[in-house]
């Protein structure tokens, strides 16, 4: 069933190099058991998901836009059926020439049931945050920008076109986990526990693959870097990083 238009909190205008910038706050709040699955598909802007120990999803989205006209234009559709949360943003088109208005941007922050599945997130342009998910697995995609996943003990397929991911642990638990970071164009960084076991698999079409945990770097013809290896004892997790145009670093993180 569709939930209809989520309900708006405030309008607010601020003042930006010389133009003034709508704001169109719009909160809404939909139950989920902790076994829901949720997806979001987002317009330029950030996300920020993070997980919870509820069995609701609480979002608050932030419309801007430098015309009333732009600002009415976003939509933000929500629909529930049957255990899964689905946001849809609407954006028109930006118009590739001419002076006509190509402002909009809309920022999320979204609380989860940490046990959801996260089936879909995906942003075109802006910040992607994940943190504290566990339980079912979660999937993201970026276009333009950066992504990061923080402390999500589940398995994770995050992906990005052109900019950054960064996938970063506090401390790791005694449990498997399996985790696909690519990027096209860009850099990827994990950052893991010192006393951490893992299996990672690292791979640089056209860039440098490094790792404090191992010397090891296999250089191949036309550029390919490579780390294959097992890192600690009885490893549990397996760590997959794949970079077209850009770097791989693997770093030690000491609390």
């Amino acid at each position: 069933m569709s939930e209809g238009a989520p309900t708006r909190k405030r309008l607010v205008i601020a003042s930006a190099i010389g133009n003034e910038v709508l704001e169109d706050i719009v909160e809404k709040t939909v139950p989920l058991a902790p076994a829901g699955t949720f997806a979001l598909h987002g317009t330029d802007g950030t996300i920020q998901i993070y997980g919870t120990d509820s069995s609701e999803i609480k979002i608050v989205a932030i419309k801007k836009a430098f015309s009333p006209t732009r600002l009415k234009a976003m939509e933000i559709q929500i629909e529930t059926k049957n255990g899964l949360v689905n946001v849809n943003t609407v954006a028109p088109a930006k118009p590739r020439w001419g002076l006509s208005d190509r402002s909009g941007t809309i920022d999320y922050i979204v609380n989860v049931p940490q046990t959801a599945r996260i089936a879909a997130v995906n942003l075109p342009n802006g910040e992607l945050v994940i943190d504290g998910m566990r339980g079912d697995p979660i999937s993201a995609s970026l276009g333009s920008g950066r992504l990061t996943t923080h402390n999500c003990f589940c398995d994770q397929k995050v992906s990005v076109e052109s900019g950054g991911v960064d996938v970063v642990f506090d401390w790791l638990e005694d449990k498997p986990l399996t985790i696909d970071a690519a990027i096209n164009d860009g850099n990827v960084h994990a950052l893991i526990p010192v006393d951490a076991s893992f299996e990672v698999h690292a791979l640089a079409k056209h860039g440098r693959v490094a790792s404090d945990f191992s010397e090891i770097e296999n250089r191949k013809r036309g550029g390919v870097s490579e780390i294959n290896e097992t890192i600690g004892q009885g490893p549990l997790s397996k760590l997959t990083m794949r970079a077209v145009n850009g770097n791989i670093r693997i770093s030690e993180v000491i609390w």
